[in-house]
């Protein structure tokens, strides 16, 4: 990937992020197991903001979703699916390998 495909990336994991921390109430589906809402969501901030890890944020996101109740609008669903493209994965979990083109 170039420098345009990571700032591509980084603004859509940014805009999916904010939908996803504008839904607190999907806190209550974690189980103790997890990290609380509030600090998954400062460490996807970390993983994309500060650290650059869009792999690991793109993969978390998508585990999560996975997981909970969120509701992504049209954009964040679009952008989601572009990060996916760009990176050329789903996840790195086996049933995921059909999707991979890294």
């Amino acid at each position: 990937m170039n420098n345009q495909h990571y700032q591509d990336v980084e603004k859509r994991l940014r805009l999916v992020l904010r939908e996803l921390e504008h839904q607190p109430s999907v806190g209550s589906s974690y189980s103790a197991d997890e990290l609380p809402f509030d600090e998954e969501m400062q460490q996807l901030s970390e993983y994309i903001e500060t650290a650059a890890e869009y792999e690991v944020a793109y993969e978390t996101i998508v585990m999560t979703i996975s997981k909970h109740p969120y509701v992504l609008s049209g954009t964040g669903a679009i952008a989601l699916l572009e990060t996916g493209l760009i990176l050329g994965y789903k996840t790195s979990q086996k049933e995921d390998s059909i999707f991979d083109r890294r």
